[in-house]
C-alpha cells in the first residue's frame, strides 16, 4: 500500500511538472476604451428610439431634453458611412466633422445622464457622404460594387464598398473597433449591410471568388448568374458574403468591448431582403450575431404597417427582437403616427424607433410619449 501510494505521488508530481514547462498560450488582447465609461440609463420594459441622420446638425444637449421630455430612450446616431467618418479625428475613414472628440463624448455622456442610451449607427457598405477623392481611389482600385456592365452602381452620387473585397472588410473592421475604443456608446448598429438594390456585384473580384466557391470558372459572365442557370449558386454565395461580414464584424465588436448591443437596420420585407439584397436577417438573429434587429416598416397605411409588422414576428418566429422602425417622414398627421406607435404596442413588439429625429425636429413632429394617461397626444 505504502508502494502504490509512492508511486501515485511521484506520477502526479511528474504531471505538474510538465504542465508547468509546457508553454502558455497568449491572451487575446482586448482594447479597453480610453475614456472613462459614463453611467448608462436603466433598462427599459419598451424601446423608444429615434434615428439622427446628420450628426452634423445635431445639437446634443437640445436634441437630449426634447427627446427626454418626450419619453424617449434611445437613440442611433449616424457615426459613418463606408467612406467617411461623421465623428472627429477618426484615423481609419475621411474625417468630415467639425466637432472635437469632447464634444462627442460630452455629448452621450448628457444623454446617459438624462436616461438616453446613445447607439452608434454605421452606413456600413453606402459610401454616404465620401469625399469623391476618396471614391475614386476606390473605384481605381477595384473596391466598388459595380453593375452588369462593369462600372461603378452609383446612388445619388455615392458608390457602394464591395463586400467581397478583403480591404473594406477591414476597413469596416477598423472603423468599429475605433468607435468602441474612443466613445462611451451604448450599442452599434449596422445599416445598409447588404448588396445595392439594383443588379451587384459584378466587379472582378467577386467573379474571382464566385467562381472560388463554385470550383470552376463562368464562362457566361454575367448572364449565367443573371436568370441563367448559375442565379440560385449566386445568390447563395452573395448571402455568404454578407453572413462572413456581419459574423466578421461582430466578432470585432465583441472582442472590443464584450457587453456592447449589437443590432441591425434591416429591409422590412424579411424574403425580399433576403433574395434581392443578400440580407438574412433571420439567420443574423438564429446565430445570435445580434441582439435585434430595426425593420424599416415605412408606409403610411396602417393595414400595410400592421400586416407587414405581423409578417416579421411570423418570419422570425420571435418577435421580441423585432423592433420596429416607424417612417415618421412619411406622416402628415400626429394621428397617424401615434396609430403606427400603438399598432407596435398591441402587435406585442419591444419597441419602435422613428426615422428620422432630424425631420421631426424640422417639424416639430415629435410625439409626446411621456404620460401613459394621454397615450394619443
Amino acid at each position: 500500500m505504502t508502494r502504490f501510494i509512492y508511486l501515485m505521488s511521484a506520477a502526479v508530481a511528474v504531471l505538474l511538472f510538465g504542465l508547468s514547462c509546457a508553454p502558455s498560450r497568449p491572451k487575446p488582447v482586448i482594447a479597453a476604451p480610453t475614456q472613462p465609461p459614463s453611467p448608462r440609463p436603466k433598462p427599459v420594459t419598451e424601446l423608444r428610439g429615434v434615428w439622427v441622420s446628420d450628426p452634423a446638425r445635431l445639437d446634443w444637449d437640445r436634441a437630449t431634453a426634447a427627446l427626454q421630455r418626450a419619453g424617449f430612450n434611445t437613440m442611433y446616431v449616424n457615426f459613418a458611412s463606408g467612406g467617411a467618418a461623421f465623428y472627429p479625428h477618426s484615423k481609419v475613414l475621411p474625417d468630415l466633422s467639425t466637432a472635437t472628440t469632447a464634444d462627442w463624448i460630452n455629448g452621450i455622456q448628457l444623454a446617459h445622464r438624462r436616461g438616453i442610451a446613445v447607439h452608434a449607427k454605421l452606413v456600413t457598405m453606402f459610401m454616404f457622404k465620401a469625399p469623391a477623392s476618396f471614391q475614386r481611389q476606390l473605384i481605381r482600385e477595384g473596391r466598388v460594387m459595380c453593375r452588369p456592365d462593369g462600372r461603378p452602381a452609383l446612388q445619388s452620387g455615392d458608390a457602394w464598398l464591395c463586400p467581397s473585397h478583403p480591404a473594406n472588410r477591414a476597413q469596416i473592421a477598423a472603423e468599429v473597433a475605433e468607435i468602441l475604443t474612443r466613445f462611451p456608446v451604448d450599442g452599434l448598429q449596422f445599416d445598409y449591410i447588404r448588396f445595392f438594390e439594383e443588379p451587384t456585384c459584378y466587379c472582378n473580384h467577386c467573379r474571382h471568388e464566385f467562381e472560388t466557391y463554385l470550383g470552376r470558372r463562368v464562362r457566361g459572365w454575367p448572364e449565367d448568374v443573371m436568370g441563367g442557370a448559375l442565379t440560385t449558386r449566386f445568390n447563395e454565395w452573395r448571402r455568404q458574403v454578407i453572413n462572413d461580414c456581419v459574423r466578421e464584424l461582430v466578432s470585432v465588436a465583441r472582442n472590443t468591448r464584450p457587453r456592447v448591443v449589437l443590432s441591425a437596420a434591416v429591409f422590412h420585407d424579411p424574403e425580399r431582403g433576403r433574395e434581392d439584397r443578400a440580407q438574412d436577417w433571420r439567420l443574423w438573429l438564429d446565430r445570435r450575431y445580434l441582439n435585434y434587429v430595426c425593420t424599416m416598416t415605412y408606409t403610411p397605411d396602417l393595414r400595410d404597417f400592421e400586416a407587414r409588422v405581423r409578417k416579421q414576428q411570423i418570419w422570425t418566429g420571435n418577435r421580441n427582437r423585432v423592433i420596429v422602425g416607424i417612417g415618421s417622414y412619411k406622416l402628415e398627421r400626429m394621428g397617424d403616427l401615434m396609430g403606427q406607435i400603438n399598432a407596435t404596442r398591441q402587435l406585442g413588439a419591444p419597441g419602435f424607433v422613428l426615422f428620422s429625429f432630424d425631420d421631426a425636429e424640422s417639424r416639430h413632429f415629435l410625439p409626446d410619449l411621456s404620460s401613459p394617461a394621454n397615450p394619443t397626444r
